[in-house]
């Protein structure tokens, strides 16, 4: 979603060139491709976590880091807003050792930002706000083959509406208004995927271990539908794989029924469509949390609630916050 300040100026500089331009159709094919796959990543769960305060850890720790954070990947996390949902449903399947779990989720991911797209001496700026609505149905099937080894896999369907609404308020910008709009200004475009995956999980000193080691493959790809420009007909493609450690203290729950502490740490590499957006095709993801169990208060939908922090290091978004969680699994 960050490209779109790039491909407006590249835009710019191509004023007098058709709209049907295959060269620009491919900028904006990719730029929206690379949307509506940075989505689902960003709205996922553990691959990024957004939270309600945004901070350098640098500033804290005394290093001057830029991998772990930076005043620009500080503003740029600000500029994103995440709102995501999710509820799960399980049962056993058959014999003890599997079991089914089918979830839905809703997510939001916007982005606002106020800039001159078109230099100007004009002291107004203009104000892009572009965002992804996604509606989510999955299932997993779990199987448990021993004490120590675990395999999961599933397929999420994904809708998606992208919309974007660009007020144009500088000279400039205004004369190229006509240019930029319906083809990478004020419109929207809706897209399914598929996101099938798998995930294998090592308990380390067996069934009721405190320590997990994770790894997960995930594979996405779909197309938009009902679009009224060539060059919004995407076919988004791209993978991640994450390999991690995920860690529970015990102690915490045998004083404090129903509360949990864990900690967890995760490499993510990327793929296809992912390549770009965060700036690298690795990058990784630190936290801790402290969750409360609240289904015996028989809040609908609501299974656990809590707080965290959460550090991430090598990609645009790197940096730390604080954040809420929700549902956590």
């Amino acid at each position: 979603m960050t490209r779109h300040l790039v491909l407006l100026a590249l835009l710019a500089t191509v004023a007098a060139t058709s709209r049907a331009a295959s060269p620009l159709d491919k900028v904006i094919r990719l730029s929206l491709a690379e949307s509506y796959v940075t989505a689902i990543l960003l709205t996922g769960g553990d691959a990024v976590r957004f939270g309600f305060w945004d901070f350098d850890p640098n500033n804290f720790i005394g290093l001057e880091d830029e991998n772990l954070g930076s005043l620009e990947a500080q503003q740029l996390r600000q500029r994103l807003s995440t709102l995501s949902i999710p509820y799960t449903w399980s049962t056993p399947l058959g014999e003890d050792s599997n079991t089914l779990v089918l979830g839905a989720k809703a997510a939001y991911l916007g982005q606002q930002q106020e800039t001159q797209i078109i230099s100007s001496d004009s002291s107004a700026v203009d104000a892009i706000d572009s965002s992804i609505t996604t509606l989510t149905l999955g299932g997993e099937v779990r199987h448990r083959f021993n004490g120590h080894v675990g395999l999961a896999a599933g397929l999420n369907v994904h809708w998606q509406r992208y919309r974007n609404r660009t007020d144009f308020n500088t000279p400039e910008s205004q004369a190229l208004a006509p240019l930029f709009d319906g083809l990478v200004t004020n419109y929207s475009a809706n897209a399914w995927q598929a996101e099938p995956h798998v995930r294998v999980t090592w308990f380390v000193g067996g069934r009721d271990a405190e320590l997990k080691l994770i790894s997960s493959l995930h594979y996405m790809h779909g197309r938009t539908f009902d679009t009224g420009e060539a060059a919004h007909d995407v076919q988004p493609e791209a993978w991640y794989w994450s390999n991690g450690a995920r860690w529970r203290h015990p102690f915490v729950t045998r004083i404090l029924p129903g509360q949990n502490v864990w900690m967890q740490a995760q490499r993510y590499d990327l793929g296809g469509d992912l390549d770009g957006p965060l700036g690298n095709h690795y990058y990784y993801e630190a936290g801790i949390g402290w969750l409360l169990d609240v289904r015996k208060m028989n809040i609908p939908f609501v299974d656990n609630v809590g707080v965290g922090i959460n550090l991430n290091y090598g990609s645009a978004l790197r940096g730390g916050t604080l954040v809420l969680l929700f549902n956590e699994s």
